[in-house]
């Protein structure tokens, strides 16, 4: 029997997309807030916004690939879910950075390791760079609401070979060791993470809060590379995109002009490695609190 795809279902109720590569000509697009990038920041902030009340457009320079999409074939994944086409890497050249372009961001091909920011990173940030309101006490609310939300849990698999090995010689050497958490449900451990999850096992953007944004009215726009944001007076009073081809390689020459009250910038990258982002959430209502209209 074939896995349902709750995605397409959700396409064919009629939930409110575009396609950056098929405009017929330059688009204009209104919202309360316009979020840039579809990852875990950007996921998340558009389901807790959307549920809040907001008109919310989410933005995804890459295309929207669904687990009917999903192969488990190299040659499809990478060049289809990566920046890139996996080819990204750092100014030296010596790491290949694993950087997601679809809709869902990083959360869509990595492989699942969701733990919690450690108290001595959270203490670092407070001490080095005046970051306020992330102590690890402050912070264990939302990383437990996420975790819930998510399905965040300990891999309930026995340990293969390789990895018992670190296991013993972490026992031995008297190291600390703890079993990955990962945001799955109903993991048929395919082993083949990094290409999409074709039976939406893997809680990622792409089947949690990007589904839950579009049921409660908010938009989601792909395939649109956001390019500037315009500035008048110290205000944003619009995000110029630019609608890319269906490999997501070139533009096309349409244009799409965002008008929002607020914008959140949530690509790039930020927070890649991790399956949530509840950081990014508190510091989001914080600055909702004090009137700021543009969230990075």
């Amino acid at each position: 029997m074939p896995v349902p795809d709750p995605f397409r279902e959700g396409l064919a109720r009629g939930w409110t997309t575009y396609n950056g590569a098929r405009l017929p000509q330059d688009l204009t697009l209104e919202a309360d807030v316009a979020i840039i990038g579809s990852g875990a920041g950007g996921g998340n902030t558009a389901e807790i916004l959307s549920a809040a009340g907001y008109n919310v457009l989410l933005i995804e320079e890459g295309p929207l690939k669904t687990s009917s999409d999903f192969k488990l074939l190299e040659d499809q994944a990478y060049t289809s879910l990566y920046q890139e086409g996996l080819g990204r890497m750092s100014k030296d050249g010596a790491i290949t950075i694993l950087q997601g372009r679809a809709v869902g961001g990083t959360t869509l091909i990595n492989w699942t390791s969701s733990f919690r920011t450690p108290d001595q990173t959270l203490n670092h940030w407070a001490a080095e760079h005046n970051v306020r309101g992330h102590s690890p006490a402050q912070m264990a609310p939302w990383f437990e609401r996420m975790e819930q939300r998510l399905g965040v849990a300990p891999w309930l698999i026995p340990p293969n070979a390789n990895n018992d090995v670190i296991r013993k010689g972490c026992e031995r050497l008297g190291y600390s060791w703890h079993v990955i958490p990962r945001n799955v449900r109903g993991c048929w451990n395919l082993g083949y993470c990094g290409m999409g999850c074709p039976t939406n096992a893997k809680q990622s953007m792409l089947v949690t809060t990007i589904p839950s944004l579009l049921d409660k009215g908010g938009a989601l726009l792909y395939l649109a590379r956001a390019e500037r944001l315009t500035l008048k007076n110290d205000t944003v009073v619009d995000l110029q995109c630019l609608a890319m081809d269906e490999r997501c390689v070139a533009p096309t020459g349409r244009r799409i002009t965002v008008k929002a009250r607020h914008y959140v910038l949530a690509g790039g990258g930020i927070n890649s490695r991790h399956c949530y982002c509840a950081p990014m959430h508190q510091t989001l209502m914080n600055a909702w609190a004090n009137g700021h209209s543009c969230i990075w």
